[in-house]
């Protein structure tokens, strides 16, 4: 009697694997949908995109939710609330399959008609990790610009990481993928650690286009969080600064020590009740400065020990 084995076929892993942080995009989540998957469709027969919704308080999810019947590509993770970007890219990035993983936001601002040349230069060998850059930002708010300006600059003096008109829209291969998601720590910033690896990187220039609905959801105080967490994770001269400003303040103790000696012995009545107090405030900030800095590097410590998850998940398709 003759045998047959009959092997049951296993799930075939996708070619690229696009992920998506969705906050609040009920407006033009659809929109930007149909052109992905247009754009996708024509350019790679295996597929999937994983849209993570970081807890939106609008019908963000009740769209993904309808839209999967129309993209059996589509898949989703919704969060417990609003947990941030950096661990809506974390889970997206736990979650993908591909052997190579796109990063790019539902706002319709990183251009899907880029994705074929990203996915060329892959394909090609040229890069392990393909990064869009912001060729103008012209259509962002003179605001959003300076706040940019700003951060570019301190990244740069302080950490030694160029990102100048860098974007989160990446294409990361999948040993990329691998390694980082084996790095340890929890408070991530996604757009510094790419540069941080070394990987052999092909920069592919982008215009931002306008968004497809509404207005940014960042806030001056979360681009001021982001900008505290980028600097602290990746260098630790802000703490160098804090013993410069120590020695400033033993250098100027002593002059004015000398000076009273001087005036003592001179007979000289000691004057000069402005200097002392400009020297007073002068010091008392730099204090209150040094206290904050090291406040930070402390908060990154308690978020690091506390080992609670990045995130946490109340569905998912």
């Amino acid at each position: 009697m003759t045998q047959i084995n009959i092997a049951s076929s296993a799930p075939i892993t996708p070619e690229i694997s696009i992920l998506i942080p969705a906050f609040n995009e009920a407006q033009g989540i659809l929109t930007f949908l149909e052109r992905l998957f247009a754009m996708m469709n024509s350019v790679c027969l295996n597929f999937e995109i994983w849209v993570i919704d970081d807890g939106s308080s609008d019908a963000t999810w009740g769209q993904l939710s309808a839209a999967q019947a129309h993209y059996p590509q589509l898949h989703g993770v919704r969060f417990t609330r609003n947990f941030g970007k950096e661990a809506a890219i974390l889970a997206g990035l736990r979650h993908a399959q591909g052997k190579a993983v796109i990063v790019m936001d539902a706002d319709g601002q990183h251009p899907v008609e880029i994705l074929p040349d990203m996915i060329n230069l892959w394909r090609n060998g040229k890069a392990q990790i393909v990064a869009g850059q912001k060729a103008s930002r012209v259509i962002e708010s003179f605001k959003s610009r300076v706040n940019s300006f700003v951060f570019n600059k301190l990244m740069r003096a302080l950490t030694g990481l160029d990102l100048s008109n860098a974007s989160d829209f990446k294409l990361l291969d999948r040993h990329v993928v691998e390694v980082m998601l084996a790095f340890p720590e929890k408070v991530r910033f996604f757009r510094g650690m790419t540069v941080w690896t070394g990987f052999n990187t092909h920069f592919i220039s982008f215009d931002v286009s306008p968004r497809l609905a509404g207005n940014s959801h960042w806030s001056n105080a979360q681009l001021m969080q982001l900008a505290v967490t980028a600097i602290t994770s990746f260098s630790a001269k802000p703490l160098g600064l804090v013993l410069r400003l120590g020695f400033l303040g033993m250098i100027a103790a002593f002059l004015l020590l000398i000076q009273a000696i001087y005036s003592w012995f001179a007979g000289i009545a000691i004057s000069g009740w402005t200097s002392l107090t400009v020297v007073v405030l002068f010091f008392g900030s730099a204090n209150l400065m040094a206290i904050g800095i090291l406040g930070a590097y402390l908060a990154q410590l308690f978020n690091e020990i506390k080992a609670r998850p990045e995130f946490l998940v109340r569905e998912q398709f």
